[in-house]
């Protein structure tokens, strides 16, 4: 969800985007789009607005990346072309456009690989889907795309805890939106997302029960992903049964 930023102020901007089966960067890493540059990092808005109040599952990554900004925007424009309220607009942009693209499969493979299958009843390939999506919520600890060089930011040279913006976007505002998910086992996915989710148990903002501490990122560019599943799957499968067996049924 997008930190002080509402969907009406880029109505216009969007709804004048030409209709397309697909956006080039120029379309929409501009100014019209740019919230704020700081330290070589540009942070643009896309419309991820969406809250699963009653989701059971919240997966937190670092920022959405050019892959999740061109199909939400992509969603977002046929949306107010065919004149969806904005709620139907922000739910179909969080099934369409969250973890988007090649990590998707690999994403399912893990989580249903921990028991997630198991204790929610339903292939986490399922989570993507109108009639079981009610168990899952898709976020990031900076919940706009943000980049560095032109590139995807991976959370380094500035790291997020070293700009303002960011680290306040971190530390007041996404605490408040895992609260407001408070039956979710939250996984965070890599590095950063699993530093500040760490930080935020450590301050008390979180309940350390329920994050999968260590969980890695399903990019296949993550070398380590695998012994690093496989060191901590016993550990987050015991976690995630005590969890859910203490919460009401789903």
């Amino acid at each position: 969800m997008i930190h002080g930023v509402g969907f009406e102020q880029f109505r216009d901007a969007i709804t004048s985007l030409p209709l397309r089966n697909e956006y080039q960067r120029e379309d929409l890493i501009c100014a019209r789009f740019r919230l704020l540059t700081d330290r070589g990092l540009e942070v643009y808005y896309a419309p991820f607005h969406y809250l699963n109040r009653d989701a059971r599952l919240v997966l937190v990554g670092l920022t959405p990346g050019w892959t999740q900004m061109e199909l939400s925007y992509r969603e977002a424009r046929s949306g107010l072309a065919a004149g969806l309220s904005d709620d139907e607009i922000f739910y179909r942009i969080e099934m369409k456009a969250s973890f988007g693209g090649r990590l998707r499969d690999n994403l399912v493979q893990m989580l249903d690989g921990v028991g997630l299958r198991q204790c929610l009843g339903v292939s986490c390939s399922e989570l993507f889907e109108r009639r079981v999506s009610n168990f899952v919520h898709f976020t990031s600890i900076l919940s706009a795309p943000i980049f560095r060089g032109g590139e995807n930011y991976r959370g380094a040279g500035p790291h997020p805890f070293e700009v303002p913006y960011l680290r306040n976007w971190i530390f007041e505002y996404l605490p408040s939106e895992l609260l407001s998910v408070p039956l979710a086992l939250v996984v965070p996915l890599g590095k950063i997302a699993n530093e500040a989710i760490h930080v935020l148990c450590q301050q008390g903002k979180l309940d350390s029960s329920r994050c999968l501490i260590g969980f890695p990122h399903p990019s296949g560019a993550n070398g380590h992903r695998g012994n690093i599943y496989e060191a901590g799957k016993s550990k987050w499968m015991t976690q995630i049964m005590r969890w859910l067996s203490s919460q009401p049924s789903v």
